[in-house]
Order: structure tokens, then sequence, then C-alpha cells
């Protein structure tokens, strides 16, 4: 079977595109992206920072006592990872109408990262050295661009970007 390609270069969606977005698949494809928005950020929002020496699991754990006192790095990962997986697409799948660019729609994906990552600075601030705290603040943002891509580009691919009316 033939694939079509858009104007943009991105396939048009596999598995039909909907007006309402809530659907189920819908929801599934957020999930989708999410998870491969994760796997595409995790090498470089953690990887890079490794590398160079950086990387703090401090805030991690901070992180995780917001929720539970006494936690720990392992679960602040799991969070952040829960978060990425299941809540920002879920809200990325709400919001994704109201988003710029208006073409290509993946692009969007791309805007929401962007939006997350200011709260992601406040929250895993490491509060270090000039040259810690500037690594933090590139790499993170290249990361959360790359999530975004990704999110929208999977849920381009599977079931279009939602727009519906208000």
């Amino acid at each position: 079977m033939a694939e079509r390609t858009s104007e943009a270069g991105v396939e048009d969606p596999v598995l039909g595109e909907h007006e309402e977005p809530l659907t189920p698949r819908a929801v599934l494809s957020s999930f989708a992206g999410g998870i491969a928005g994760l796997l595409v950020m995790a090498p470089v929002i953690a990887g890079i920072p490794i590398l160079l020496g950086v990387f703090q699991m401090e805030p991690l754990e901070q992180f995780a006592n917001l929720v539970i006192a006494d936690a720990n790095g392992t679960l602040g990962i799991a969070f952040f990872v829960a978060g990425g997986a299941f809540v920002l697409p879920l809200f990325f799948l709400v919001t994704a109408t109201f988003l710029p660019p208006r073409e290509p729609r993946y692009l969007r994906g791309a805007t929401i990262s962007t939006l997350f990552w200011a709260s992601f600075v406040f929250i895993f601030w490491p509060a270090a050295s000039m040259y810690v705290n500037a690594v933090f603040l590139v790499v993170t943002l290249v990361a959360h661009w790359l999530y975004g891509l990704v999110l929208g580009s999977v849920m381009q691919r599977l079931t279009g970007i939602p727009e519906h009316q208000v």
C-alpha cells in the first residue's frame, strides 16, 4: 500500500484522522508519542550531563518529595517518566488545537514541550556553578524540543493532531 505524504513531508495518519480529539485511539497515540519522545529524550537529558560530569540526582529526589515524603531519586525518575508517558501527552491531546504553528501541526509538540520546559527548569534547577546551570539550560531545552517533535510526529502519523471547534 502506498503511503500518502503531506506538503510538509510528514506522512498522513495511518489510523485515520478524527474530528473528535478524545477517542481511545487518539489517547493511545498520545501515549505512544510520549513514550517514544522519552526514549529519544533520555540520552540527551541524562546522557550528556553524565558524560560532562554534571548530572545531579538531588533535583529528582526533591521532585519525588513533592508527592511522597523521604522519597529517593528512583521514585523521582518514575514520576518523571509517568508524566512524560501519560500526563503530558494527554495535556497535549487536549490543548493541541490552540497551539502554534498552524501548519505543520506536528510542530505543536515542540511548542507544548517548550512550555513544559519552563516549569521543568523551575522544578529541577540544579543551583550549581554557572557551567552546570548553562549545561542544564541548553541540554534540557534541546531534550524537550526532541521530546515534543517526536510526540507530535508520532501522533500525526498515527491519528493526526486534533483539530476541534470550541
